[in-house]
């Protein structure tokens, strides 16, 4: 197993925050803490005994843009409850093992991973195609389906039943009697005790994926000898040499779901007959597309390739097209004669498909850095117009990256766009609009009245427990109603006491003047920069 440092260094926050945020220096604190030292309910690490009087905690939400209108709320738990969950897991590592290492079916089995995130899926995205081919070979039709709303729907109580079995789980319900039990219980306090969802982000969250889906897999396996598929996460692609028996299959998947508080998609299920593609044609034709290094032939064939971008994004909405496209040209030599060209089109993408924003902004500041000039005058009328039209649905990503690329690169935020920024209800947004305004980067001071309310102690557990600790400690915003509102909280003030910060101010404000950080590679579902949990 990843020790517990990795786990809270590696596997806490999302994969998908600007450069800033970071769990490096929580994990080093209380990994370098002596057991028994660590105060309020920190101290409840390994308890088998039930704590008494621990506040539950709220999830902070971050809205992620996928391409399209397709969104994905991730999560960021609170580093208390999220501290307590992992150091369970890693005490009960060997007893959990081996309920989430069957490749029968699942692809995606979790493995201690030395870099990138601390837990990785068996296979990545790159393996699909070669299970694919297994799948397929020797059969003529296979069933593709996948579970609804899958992260949102998971039960809590069902981690005890994929555990112990439902039977057992239901006589054996206590905290003291199974660490099934407190799994499940550590998992609802994070969540303000709730028992449906698990967060999206986290990697405890495919570890507990895991462990409920790898009991169906076994079930599904039993109820069908000689099954040939795999399952990625929630998506399934099983052969059959019947098209009857893929539909019976169907049948016998959604049965064995439905015990666990799990439904298949019914939008998302289709059966097909072999022969088929192993990836959509938009894949094959932007990755072969060469472009030449000439400035006659490169300023030709950038306007080309973007135009084929362009043109199978519209008739592919919900694909990451544009990621994909913009991804790719992380290597590319750009002639000094096309680099302002270069720019434009990367902000033509950018503009009406601010899902590939991060990847534009890599592009961009990675040339940057070495020493291309910058036209900030076109990001500038971009990362406003993102900034109005976005903060206001709320959308987390477009907001919060356009921010980090002004603090990054010197781009002032227009009086409109500080406006729509002080109705922000979310924690990443409101640092980050903190940080640029404390660089001078706002047009006019920010009104922070909206945020206020949540420096208290008891903010400390709410859904903007980040923006009430680290405004704090940041010196960004005062405590309400008197006092520190950090101090008033044993384990928080242990944390700041330790350095511990989850806003790294030094990985947002360029460490040079005119020189921009280079941004975290960003990812997507089918182009990867860095390695990154399933």
């Amino acid at each position: 197993m990843s020790t517990l440092s990795d786990i809270l260094g590696r596997g806490f926050f999302p994969k998908e925050l600007p450069n800033p945020f970071t769990t490096t220096s929580f994990a080093t604190a209380v990994g370098a803490a002596q057991p028994g030292t660590l105060p309020g309910a920190l101290s409840f690490a390994g308890s088998t005994k039930i704590p008494k009087g621990l506040e539950p905690g709220k999830l902070v939400k971050y809205s992620h843009a996928r391409g399209g209108l397709r969104r994905r709320l991730l999560s960021i738990p609170n580093p208390i409850h999220y501290f307590l969950l992992c150091s369970e897991i890693c005490k009960s590592w060997t007893k959990l093992q081996p309920l989430v290492s069957d490749l029968t079916i699942s692809a995606t089995a979790p493995k201690p991973s030395p870099k990138g995130r601390a837990l990785q899926g068996a296979y990545g995205l790159k393996h699909r195609p070669d299970l694919e081919t297994r799948t397929r070979l020797n059969n003529r039709f296979i069933l593709k389906t996948d579970i609804s709303r899958f992260y949102h729907s998971v039960y809590t109580h069902s981690i005890p039943w994929a555990i112990l079995t439902k039977p057992i789980a239901k006589e054996k319900r206590s905290f003291t009697q199974s660490y099934a039990n407190r799994l499940d219980y550590w998992v609802r306090m994070g969540q303000d005790q709730q028992t449906v969802g698990i967060p999206i982000g986290p990697d405890t969250s495919l570890l507990i994926a895991e462990l409920v889906m790898q009991r169906c897999d076994r079930e599904v396996a039993s109820k069908l000898p000689g099954l040939r598929g795999h399952r990625y996460i929630d998506d399934y692609e099983l052969g059959f040499r019947y098209r009857t028996r893929a539909e019976d299959s169907y049948h016998h998947l959604e049965q064995i779901l439905g015990k666990y508080e799990l439904a298949l998609n019914p939008l998302k299920t289709s059966i097909h007959a072999l022969p088929q593609d192993s990836e959509s044609p938009w894949v094959s034709e932007i990755t072969s597309f060469l472009i030449r290094t000439g400035a006659t032939t490169q300023r030709a064939d950038l306007r080309r390739y973007f135009d084929l971008a362009f043109r199978h994004q519209n008739a592919s909405r919900e694909e990451p097209v544009l990621q994909l496209a913009v991804a790719r040209l992380r290597n590319l030599h750009v002639h000094e004669q096309c680099w302002e060209r270069f720019q434009h089109l990367l902000l033509l993408a950018a503009s009406p498909y601010p899902a590939c924003l991060p990847y534009v902004l890599e592009n961009i500041i990675l040339r940057v850095n070495k020493g291309n000039p910058l036209d900030k005058d076109s990001l500038e009328e971009v990362l406003n117009t993102l900034i109005e039209e976005h903060a206001c649905l709320p959308h987390s990503s477009e907001v919060a990256w356009s921010i980090w690329a002004s603090i990054a690169l010197d781009i002032p935020i227009h009086s409109d766009a500080v406006a729509e920024l002080e109705d922000s209800e979310d924690s990443v947004v409101a640092l980050l609009a903190l940080h640029a305004e404390s660089l001078g980067r706002m047009k006019r001071p920010l009104e922070k009245s909206k945020w206020l309310p949540h420096m208290t102690t008891e903010g400390l557990y709410d859904d903007q427990w980040l923006l009430a600790y680290e405004a704090a400690i940041k010196g960004w915003l005062p405590s309400q109603g008197g006092g520190d509102h950090v101090s008033g909280d044993p384990a928080f003030n242990w944390m700041r006491n330790a350095g511990v910060s989850f806003y790294d101010i030094e990985g947002a404000a360029p460490p040079t003047p005119g020189t921009a950080p280079e941004p975290k590679p960003p990812t997507s579902s089918i182009f990867l920069f860095r390695e990154a949990s399933a």
